[in-house]
């Protein structure tokens, strides 16, 4: 069948009027439910007052599901085996239980619900004091609220969270709040759907809701005197090469300030693709700091590995007004390093004190040089390698000090025991001040990284991040000033948060969670206390059976479908004699791009599998003892699509990014997301912000559910003609006359599909399938993972909704789960209480049958959302 968006779109409708019916309150009954013997069969009738979402189950004895026999919205396009156009039903049950066995457990009963409404039910893994991935900048408010930036800027997630004095979570300003107002998140980005304000994706890879901050790394944020925080952009990631710079502005309760926007003059032309990890590696860190009168922003700029071009990096500090379009010629300094008066070798750290004067660390020249505003030199005075600059209110001066190299370099390779300190002078008068106090810290245990001045506080205080060591997080501490001595404090933050979840799987009955938290391992959340715990497990990608036996695909290059118990511990198969399946797959990341794999109520093993980048992607089907029963079910697949569930039909819903030629884009974003494809920078010919964007995230990343029923399908032409493991079989050429026509994601090449019921749009992240990038900035190792109940719900998260698409077997949307809201939005009684169930990134999905919720992670809130469904009207009767 072909794809179904405009038949979607009158559902959606249809739908709306169902819910607006239900929450009034007068869907009803109009007939109860009866069950009555049909041979040797029960048929189980009931009728409701309006259209609403029905669910039709048989319960055993202690009230647990037997059967999911029927669910979905009730009027002309009603799935099987409810029927069309009726508000009266007949419902036959052969008495097997889903897995088509007799059921056991009776006697039994018949319960119909009516308008399902998704309910918060818990939030895990969420600390707010839980100081997770890497600290990228920290600054001090004049009220003294600490900014910290939390950054991965390998992959480029970043996030801007304000502490109070005591180092306790306040709140959380990138992303915003789900209540910032409109006028501070338009200049930001977002659409209105509904009525409703949507953020953009702008980059899928980054998890990434605001322009030009995908990979945004090291610096010294600077406060504009009106109140707002002044940053430079981000360098660049593995994937997002070469972006242009621009200075941002972030409002400090959320969102950018309406005087000025968010993204401010020009500081670094785009240079595109740099071939490999492009900037993932990149060192370096911006230096900045406002004029006291607010006209002039100052900015040195310390990325010296190639991430300029020829001819561009000197070592000057340079000066520019918000209002400028580039960054122009700098300042001070010269193009190359010396010694001289008019000279900077390496010039590192900026601070204003309150007489205007200018300061500046000259690291390479071990000194600092005092300017007036006007750019005359007044002074300098010597200091070991000096990087970061404060100056108190009483002019006394603190210097962060260390050697221009990675943290782990000085922490394993320095000479020097010391390799980083703090130092206090007492302020400068024209000649070298008094060193009144310093911290030293010994370089094997700990290397000092940003350090941010508390002015205003009695006595001031110093805030300062520790590197640790690698892979370990960083440690945030308060230093007191006393005087002539400088006290270090017990270290802010608390352990026991999320870092980033990926995937999961819900095990009611154990009481647990399984969930894979990325940069951290395996962890064990109980699903009573919500406390985590640890679990080693030899892979990634996750699925867990009625016994709590878990599956995985192996570790990378193993080629491997692993089975463990629920302790961990190896459990064979027995049609193998070993606890793994041979699988060729690829496990992109590594071990993060892995396409899912699940199982199916019979017990059955669906398995995903993508063997490289462009090539052809299948679902084999495996028994529950391990034996292949079906290999390349759906065969053609993307090497990019991601998500798979199956319900008690056989029917399998994927995740693929194809899309109509007609329709690449949902009309929900066709006003503001241009519709076309572009790489890199080299026509400038789209207005901003998508200009500062590497890729079209809209057709990069947005993908849709597509349905195939049992008997499986084809798709054609999704691949490349020069990647490895392509079937000649799957070639455009060789697609039956019939085969609906879409376009691949990236609308690079014509596709055509065998097989498919429907398609829904809107959902993912879903990786194109390398049909425009052929290298790090095409990863395909982020992605998100869909699921179906055995009823055929199918639950996809969508990024670009902040939600997860509820969609019953016929293609009819059943609701639109949660809503945009960043961790503050944390439910009833909450910072931010609306909406009820909020999500910035909503991940993987996983319904639990057990206890018939729904388990979602959320990679940028750092959580785990769960969701029941509470019924508008719910009956049941007994089965004779």
């Amino acid at each position: 069948m072909r794809h179904a968006a405009p038949r979607i779109g009158m559902v959606s409708l249809v739908l709306a009027l169902a819910l607006a019916t239900s929450s009034a309150g007068e869907v009803a009954f109009t007939a109860k439910p009866a069950a009555a013997k049909d041979g040797g069969n029960v048929k189980v009738s009931f009728a409701v007052s309006a259209p609403t979402d029905v669910e039709v189950a048989v319960l055993d004895a202690k009230g647990a599901v037997a059967r999911h026999l029927a669910a979905g919205l009730l009027g002309g396009n009603a799935p099987e085996p409810l029927q069309k156009g009726s508000l009266a039903q007949a419902v036959v049950w052969d008495g097997n239980d889903d897995a088509g066995k007799p059921a056991a457990g009776g006697p039994f009963k018949v319960r119909v619900r009516l308008g399902l409404r998704p309910r918060l039910d818990e939030i895990l893994g969420r600390n707010d004091n839980t100081l997770t991935g890497q600290v990228c900048a920290l600054t001090v408010s004049p009220k003294g609220e600490l900014f910290v930036l939390l950054a991965d800027p390998f992959r480029g997630r970043a996030e801007l969270r304000v502490l109070d004095r005591q180092g306790k979570c306040l709140r959380t300003i990138m992303p915003y709040a789900a209540d910032t107002p409109d006028a501070r998140t338009e200049p930001v980005g977002h659409v209105k759907i509904g009525g409703r304000r949507q953020p953009l994706v702008f980059n899928g890879q980054a998890h990434s809701l605001y322009p030009l901050v995908a990979g945004i790394r090291g610096q010294t944020m600077a406060w504009h005197p009106d109140g707002y925080l002044v940053a430079a952009s981000a360098v660049g990631s593995m994937c997002n090469h070469g972006p242009a710079r621009h200075l941002l502005a972030f409002h400090p309760e959320g969102g950018a300030p309406e005087k000025t926007g968010f993204v401010g003059p020009q500081i670094r032309k785009a240079r595109g693709f740099l071939g490999g990890a492009g900037e993932g590696y990149a060192i370096g860190m911006d230096r900045l700091a406002v004029s006291p009168d607010g006209q002039w922003i100052l900015l040195v700029q310390d990325f010296k590995l190639g991430y300029f071009e020829k001819g561009e990096w000197h070592h000057g500090v340079y000066r520019l007004k918000w209002t400028d379009k580039e960054l122009g010629d700098p300042w001070l300094g010269r193009k190359e390093p010396g010694a001289g008066d008019e000279e900077f070798n390496d010039p590192q750290g900026l601070a204003f004190d309150r007489e205007g004067r200018l300061y500046v660390c000259d690291r390479g020249n071990s000194r600092v040089k005092v300017y007036s505003q006007e750019g005359k030199l007044l002074g300098k005075f010597p200091a070991p390698d000096p990087e970061q600059i404060a100056v108190g209110p009483a002019g006394e001066v603190y210097l962060l000090c260390r050697k221009g190299v990675r943290p782990y370099d000085l922490m394993h390779k320095s000479a020097d025991p010391v390799a980083s300190r703090i130092l206090k002078f007492a302020a400068w008068k024209g000649e070298a001040p008094r060193e009144l106090a310093r911290l030293e810290f010994e370089a094997k245990k700990r290397v000092a990284e940003f350090m941010a001045l508390d002015a205003t506080a009695s006595p001031p205080r110093l805030w300062l991040s520790l590197y640790t060591g690698y892979g370990r997080p960083c440690a945030l501490v308060p230093i007191t000033d006393e005087g002539e001595k400088l006290t270090l404090g017990e270290p802010a933050g608390e352990p026991g948060g999320l870092n980033c979840p990926t995937f999961l799987a819900a095990d009611p009955p154990r009481k647990r969670l399984i969930l894979a938290d990325y940069g951290v391992g395996h962890v064990l959340l109980d699903l009573e206390t919500g406390k985590g715990s640890p679990i080693r497990l030899p892979g990634n990608d996750l699925a867990v059976d009625r016994d709590g036996n878990i599956y995985l695909m192996g570790a990378y290059g193993s080629n491997a479908l692993v089975r463990v118990d629920p302790q961990g511990k190896p459990l064979p198969f027995p049609a193998t004699g070993t606890n793994k399946l041979a699988v060729k797959f690829r496990g992109y990341g590594p071990d993060m791009g892995l396409r899912g794999h699940c199982i199916a109520p019979n017990g059955d093993l669906y398995v995903r599998r993508s063997p490289d980048h462009a090539c052809v992607a299948t679902v084999d089907v495996f028994g529950p003892d391990g034996t292949l029963k079906k290999a390349a079910l759906v065969n053609g697949a993307g090497s990019g699509d991601s998500g798979i569930g199956v319900d008690n039909r056989g029917n399998i819903y994927l995740g693929m990014n194809l899309k109509p030629a007609a329709e690449p884009i949902p009309p929900d974003f066709a006003q503001a997301v241009p519709a076309q494809p572009w790489r890199y920078y080299r026509k400038i010919d789209r207005p901003a912000p998508w200009s500062y964007l590497y890729a079209n995230p809209y057709l990069f990343h947005m993908g849709a559910i597509f349905k195939f029923g049992p008997e499986g399908g084809q798709v054609y032409g999704n691949f490349s003609l020069k990647a490895q493991f392509i079937d000649e079989n799957l070639a455009l050429a060789k697609a039956p006359p019939d085969a609906a026509a879409y376009k691949s994601g990236y609308l690079g090449w014509d596709v055509k599909v065998v097989g498919a019921k429907w398609r829904y749009p809107g959902i993912g992240i879903i990786p194109h399938s390398f049909d425009a990038f052929t290298g790090d900035d095409g990863c395909e190792c982020l992605q998100s993972q869909l699921d179906a109940d055995p009823y055929g719900r199918v639950y996809a998260p969508s990024a670009f909704y902040s939600s997860v698409e509820m969609v019953d077997a016929a293609g009819n949307r059943l609701a639109r789960i949660g809503a945009y809201g960043n961790a503050d939005s944390a439910g009833p009684g909450s910072k931010v209480p609306e909406p009820e169930i909020a999500f910035a990134w909503p991940n993987e999905c996983d319904y639990a049958e057990a206890d018939g919720k729904l388990y979602v992670t959320d990679s940028v809130n750092r959580r785990v959302m769960i969701v029941r469904f509470d019924a508008a009207v719910a009956a049941a009767c007994d089965i004779p």
